[in-house]
């Protein structure tokens, strides 16, 4: 008895002939019922391929533009989150400091008063710097949330 082949198999053999297995093109070869089910739905897509494009007679994108709620921008209170991060950053380098106070004296022993200001100004500046990168990068992702 000759099984014959799904549906779906005859319609990959039609769409993509290169890419099928080489038992459906096998039994493409020998059974006839098949091959007239190959031929209508070649028929079949060939007709919706020659079918004009369905178009709409207003602007799609407009209508829906219309649609969407607008973003409401929020004004964040930015420069309390900036006070806070300083004072707490304040804190944490004056208790270092206080906690430290006895070796500060002995650690920069040797060391030329200029390099002790170099090293840092340096540092300050370097931390600065990196807070305020992260700080910028938040504020621009706070801003991208507040639009969503």
């Amino acid at each position: 008895m000759l099984k014959h082949l799904t549906d779906d198999e005859v319609q990959v053999y039609v769409v993509d002939k290169q890419n099928v297995e080489m038992r459906i093109i096998e039994h493409m070869h020998i059974c006839a019922e098949c091959r007239a089910k190959t031929e209508v739905y070649r028929l079949l897509i060939s007709g919706i391929e020659q079918q004009p494009r369905p178009v709409f007679d207003f602007d799609l994108s407009a209508s829906v533009l219309k649609q969407l709620p607008t973003p409401q921008l929020k004004a964040a209170n930015d420069k309390l989150v900036t006070w806070i991060l300083v004072f707490v950053s304040i804190g944490f380098i004056a208790g270092a400091v206080y906690y430290f106070r006895n070796q500060l004296a002995s650690m920069f022993e040797g060391v030329a008063t200029i390099f002790i200001y170099l090293i840092a100004i340096s540092a300050i500046t370097v931390i600065a710097a990196l807070v305020f990168d992260m700080y910028k990068k938040y504020q621009k992702e706070m801003k991208v949330l507040d639009l969503y």
